[in-house]
């Protein structure tokens, strides 16, 4: 929620494709770390577009919300 008051897009990891209920009865062959990091994990803004201006602007609202 702070990203976003920050106006920086961000959203969970996508769910592993085996949690997937798509998926529910297809093999699997996993570890554990798909899935840990789907629970801390988070996609950041990225691309040609995002500038070093932009990276030094997200990272500092993670660390203002993070050391607080």
């Amino acid at each position: 929620m702070a990203l976003d008051a920050a106006g920086v897009e961000s959203r969970p990891l996508w769910k592993p494709m085996h949690c997937q209920p798509v998926y529910r009865n297809s093999p699997a062959y996993v570890n554990g770390v798909s899935e840990s990091l789907f629970r801390v994990g988070m996609c950041l803004p990225s691309g040609p577009c995002v500038t070093d201006d932009d990276v030094r602007y997200v990272v500092e609202k993670i660390k203002e919300n993070i050391f607080r």
